[in-house]
């Protein structure tokens, strides 16, 4: 900014002392609009005494300050010297309110800084702060300006830019953009996934966001309940919970999940156990389940190697007993997978298959003809 400050006052200097030594009538700027000469009038336009700046000049300032700026971007002029004259252009009281000018700047101004990251300039970082500095806080202006970061410098802060379009019923829209999602799960990850208090959850998250920018990023959170991550399926599920916003299906994918992958002990915990309970009694329930779990690649089995052996045991023998279509099913994929039977894009479905077969031997929750053909894939 120090930087930006002494070009500024650099800039009115040399500006001032041209028109000094050249004075430049009314009609001389006519005619300089007419030939569209845009540096020149606008290093001119102020030769004008205040008290006889009429409309008519203002409008003709308007006019040659947005067609400099189409000019600009048209010729790819990107140079710093110009960045810096146009930065100095927006500090003008005659055109800080005038929404054409600022239209056509933000346009040049992004595409200036696209250049400058591409170019591997120094200083793109603090110009985008600057432009954004004299700009207009509008939410379209600071998500163009934020999705630059976002693309060509990711460490880059933000959240300026776009908390303006996220904190009011208009964030539906800005939501749907991936960079955006993206950002907002990085703020409310570690306070989602240190709670598990729904109303807790709730005020975190529109501390942040508006609760419309919550609909429009549903749909990613409905896509991690089958997430491969433990932290994004986590996340998405207490979001929805707390939004109330989940369906049965979803919760019962989620919390089945949950138990497979070896939880820890809390209120999501005891929600799976009775929620996996009330699936032994609902053999139609458990066969839609069953169909969402088999799309899972790899299929959830983490607590089948879990080092607490009384936690594995337990919560094994109880989903054997509410969920034995899984077993099966988990069983005959590790067989048809060893011999070759299907495509597996991602490798091996069935990470801890060894063990789950030990578990199972031991317990006799398989058949003699699937424990038969797992054996024998065990032979050289």
């Amino acid at each position: 900014m120090k930087t930006f400050v002494k070009m500024s006052l650099l800039s009115y200097l040399v500006f001032g002392l041209t028109s000094a030594f050249a004075s430049y009538t009314f009609e001389d700027l006519q005619a300089l609009e007419g030939q569209k000469s845009y540096r020149e009038f606008l290093q001119h336009a102020r030769d004008i005494r205040p008290s006889e700046r009429s409309k008519v000049w203002s409008e003709m300032l308007g006019n040659m300050a947005t067609g400099y700026m189409v000019h600009l971007r048209a010729k790819k002029d990107f140079d710093l010297a110009t960045y810096q004259y146009v930065q100095v252009l927006s500090d003008w009281p005659e055109l800080r309110a005038d929404a054409f000018f600022h239209t056509k700047r933000e346009a040049y101004l992004l595409d200036y800084l696209k250049n400058c990251y591409e170019r591997k300039q120094a200083g793109c970082r603090e110009q985008a702060s600057e432009a954004w500095h004299l700009g207009r806080k509008n939410p379209d202006n600071g998500t163009l300006l934020a999705q630059v970061l976002a693309t060509h410098d990711p460490r880059a802060d933000i959240s300026n830019y776009i908390l303006p379009s996220l904190q009011a019923d208009i964030s539906q829209f800005y939501c749907r953009k991936d960079f955006i999602q993206s950002w907002v799960l990085s703020q409310i990850a570690p306070r989602v996934l240190a709670s598990e208090d729904s109303s807790k959850i709730k005020t975190e998250i529109t501390q942040t966001i508006h609760e419309a920018c919550f609909i429009a990023m549903k749909p990613l959170f409905i896509r991690g309940l089958s997430a491969s991550s433990n932290d994004l399926r986590n996340i998405s599920y207490r979001v929805l919970k707390a939004f109330d916003s989940i369906d049965q299906s979803d919760e019962d994918l989620y919390l089945t999940t949950y138990l497979l992958e070896g939880p820890s002990v809390g209120k999501t915990f005891n929600l799976a156990w009775a929620v996996v309970k009330e699936l032994g009694q609902d053999y139609k329930r458990r066969q839609t389940l069953l169909k969402r779990l088999a799309k899972l690649d790899p299929l959830p089995d983490t607590l089948f190697d879990s080092g607490n052996i009384l936690k594995r045991d337990t919560l094994a023998k109880f989903i054997a007993g509410h969920l034995p279509e899984y077993f099966s099913f988990y069983a005959d994929t590790c067989v048809r997978y060893r011999n070759g039977i299907g495509e597996y894009p991602n490798g091996n479905p069935t990470i801890q298959c060894d063990k789950f077969f030990t578990l199972a031997a031991q317990n006799n929750w398989l058949s003699q003809e699937v424990t038969t053909k797992y054996s024998a894939t065990l032979k050289p």
